[in-house]
């Protein structure tokens, strides 16, 4: 298999949507200059090189905010546009195992019902997994 070249390679981010026993799902914004940092967003990160998305996605949530998930489900990767540049996006379907959510680097954190997704608005790449999670 031919390895692509480095100037052609995506980075490659994780998203949790994490899920509390209550079924709430934690949704993230960040507070910055841009408008597009006032929208809400599943909490994410970079993949570091070496390491799995899923193991990415557990450390983000461990780092982050301070709690500890189990990864239930892994969606196929798909190309999105962060911070202006395109970038592969790994979300993962996790549940709250440990902890309390912290807000870490993020303005505010909710934990909200899944009915209420529709109410928030979502930057595009966290809007394509909120309809279809609205509508599954």
């Amino acid at each position: 298999m031919c390895e692509q070249p480095q100037h052609l390679r995506r980075e490659t981010h994780a998203a949790g949507v994490i899920e509390r026993h209550d079924n709430q799902i934690l949704i993230a914004t960040f507070e910055g200059p841009e408008t597009l940092s006032r929208l809400w967003q599943f909490p994410r990160g970079r993949v570091n090189r070496g390491e799995s998305p899923e193991t990415a996605v557990r450390r983000i949530a461990k780092r982050k905010l301070g709690i500890t998930v189990e990864v239930v489900l892994g969606q196929p990767p798909l190309v999105a546009e962060l911070d202006g540049k395109p970038v592969e996006l790994r979300y993962f379907f996790c549940g709250l195992m440990l902890g309390e959510a912290r807000s870490g680097p993020y303005a505010e954190i909710q934990w909200i019902p899944r009915a209420h997704l529709r109410e928030y608005d979502f930057d595009p790449a966290s809007q394509m997994v909120a309809d279809w999670m609205v509508h599954s």
